[in-house]
């Protein structure tokens, strides 16, 4: 029954992450991508402040200077990092394509989890993983790409931050009485005021020229609260509290679960996903060498899911 509601886990935070970036780009650049995450996550963690409150209560555990050290590095790695990233890199390229290629953190995330969290890989899902990369590395066709680079390469670094985050946040529920709620939302806040930071000295001239003169405009003079009113407030809305909230605290209590490869399944799910939402929401038309692609992503995705059921006991 536990693994049951795991399984609905997934499935709930699959449809939130999947929707983020048709969301991100329905705001019509109203958000910074830096204010965006800033804002998204200060709801977020302050929404899943009062379960996390709740359940470090019930366990009895109070909490020490060590995990504070943890909350810092898992907010430093998820919001300043791979999320700012991964929002600045919608502004370059199409919805679907940065979901496609944030769907590389799944690969990074399960040989993480072989290394840390001792978790076993076998044959079926290297094939199954070979299969998939194969699709993302043809919609991509570094041989010939056309596109933006500096939005490739802000999505990939996403990616791999976003694996190490995932892995170190199970690791950190596993040697400690704190849920993933916990970890989740205090990594939300600690994250949120490191931005802050970051915020600030964007500000600062030679900062915000440094940034510029690199070409992540996103980086230089980043707004708080600006641009937010009645014709987008509630896209803000749901990117913070669907997205941000439920999604990620439905990841982690996934997590906890389930094997990292199971839950994987949600990036590889989403590049499938993410283009169908795209085009009833915003018309992005997919190409026809890109649904070739993900039907390799959907092969490879469906053995990784029948592989790993079993060993699951759903």
């Amino acid at each position: 029954m536990k693994n049951r509601f795991a399984f609905i886990y997934v499935i709930m935070a699959t449809l939130f992450f999947s929707s983020m970036e048709v969301a991100i780009k329905s705001s019509k650049g109203a958000f910074n991508p830096i204010q965006l995450n800033f804002i998204r996550f200060l709801v977020g963690g302050l929404i899943l402040m009062p379960i996390a409150l709740n359940n470090l209560k019930k366990a009895d555990y109070k909490l020490q200077k060590s995990d504070y050290f943890k909350f810092a590095i898992s907010g430093f790695m998820n919001v300043v990092v791979s999320m700012s990233f991964y929002t600045s890199s919608v502004a370059y390229i199409p919805a679907y394509t940065a979901a496609i290629i944030f769907a590389g953190n799944t690969f990074f995330s399960i040989m993480l989890a072989s290394i840390i969290l001792k978790e076993k890989i076998d044959t079926r899902t290297f094939v199954a993983l070979a299969i998939s990369l194969f699709g993302i590395m043809y919609i991509i066709n570094p041989f010939n790409f056309e596109g933006s680079l500096i939005g490739v390469a802000l999505c990939l670094a996403s990616a791999v931050f976003f694996a190490f985050y995932g892995v170190l946040g199970k690791f950190f529920a596993r040697t400690s009485n704190m849920s993933s709620i916990v970890i989740t939302s205090f990594g939300f806040l600690f994250g949120v005021a490191e931005l802050l930071i970051l915020i600030c000295l964007s500000h600062i001239p030679a900062i915000s020229d440094m940034f510029l003169s690199i070409g992540l405009k996103h980086f230089s003079m980043i707004p708080v609260f600006a641009g937010i009113n009645s014709s987008n407030i509630h896209i803000l809305m749901y990117i913070a509290i669907g997205v941000t909230g439920i999604g990620f605290a439905s990841y982690f209590l996934a997590m906890e679960n389930l094997p990292v490869v199971f839950v994987s399944l949600v990036f590889f799910i989403k590049p499938v996903l993410a283009p169908i939402i795209a085009y009833i929401f915003i018309r992005e038309v997919i190409s026809m060498h890109n649904l070739i692609g993900l039907i390799f992503i959907v092969i490879g995705s469906c053995i990784l899911f029948f592989t790993n059921l079993k060993k699951t006991k759903i």
